[in-house]
Order: structure tokens, then sequence, then C-alpha cells
């Protein structure tokens, strides 16, 4: 998939998440949020490190895409947060995922192809921390 088609389709998910969230949010989850603060802020790093070789970093890609997944599985577990658990999953999934197996594949990538992803996850991450910033606070 192109990275724009995919920039788009992230935004349209971001959109009707921010939208439905409004109204039908869960409480405040602080997990959460530490999550996409936390996670946010490793993973646009890593990302960053793709113009070495993969080899010298497969164990921190691991590592994240093991973080990646319990952010999921925790946004998953909390009641009425089907929209966030897709984000994560979308993040893990379609644009971490592939990153990685792209990095491993060609041992290295170029700085304008790094640039571009890292441009789209976070924007992943910013519609996250909306998300789950705009969840009731009780």
């Amino acid at each position: 998939m192109k990275p724009m088609s995919l920039l788009g389709m992230f935004g349209l998910l971001c959109f009707m998440l921010v939208s439905t969230l409004q109204s039908c949010s869960p409480k405040f989850d602080k997990t959460g949020s530490d999550n996409a603060i936390n996670l946010g802020a490793k993973l646009p790093e890593l990302m960053g490190k793709a113009i070495e070789p993969y080899t010298k970093h497969s164990d921190a890609v691991n590592n994240m895409l093991t973080e990646l997944q319990k952010a999921a599985d925790h946004a998953a577990s909390i009641k009425g947060n089907s929209n966030l658990s897709s984000a994560w999953k979308v993040l893990k999934n379609e644009l971490a995922g592939p990153f990685f197996n792209r990095w491993k594949e060609s041992t290295k990538l170029d700085k304008d192809l790094i640039k571009e992803s890292v441009k789209q996850v976070n924007a992943s991450f910013d519609a996250i921390k909306k998300a789950e910033q705009a969840k009731k606070k009780k």
C-alpha cells in the first residue's frame, strides 16, 4: 500500500475514533495514556535508527513489537474502547510491523522513507493521545 493512501486511511480512522469517543467514551485510562506517551517517544526513535544495519537493533525491534502488542491488548481489555484498540492494531500491524519487516529485508533504509514513516507513526500516536485525553476523567 502506498504511504500516502495509508496515511489517508489512518486519518479517516482517527477522525472516526475521536468523533465517536466524545459521546460514548469509557473513563480515563492512565495506563493507556502512558502507553501512548511512552511508546510515542520510543517507536519513532527506534525507526530513526533504520539507517544502521537491522541486526544491530533486532532485539530492540522485537521488544518494541511486544510493547505495541501489550498496548493493543490493554486497549482491547477496556470496555467501550474498541476504537482505540483498533488504532493500536493499525499502528502495530500496518505501520510499525511493515516498516520493521522492510528494514529487516533491506538491512538499512533510506532517510526519506524513514522520515515519511515516522511522520505517519507520529500522526497515529497524536490521534491515540487525543482520544485517550478525550475520555471522561472521573
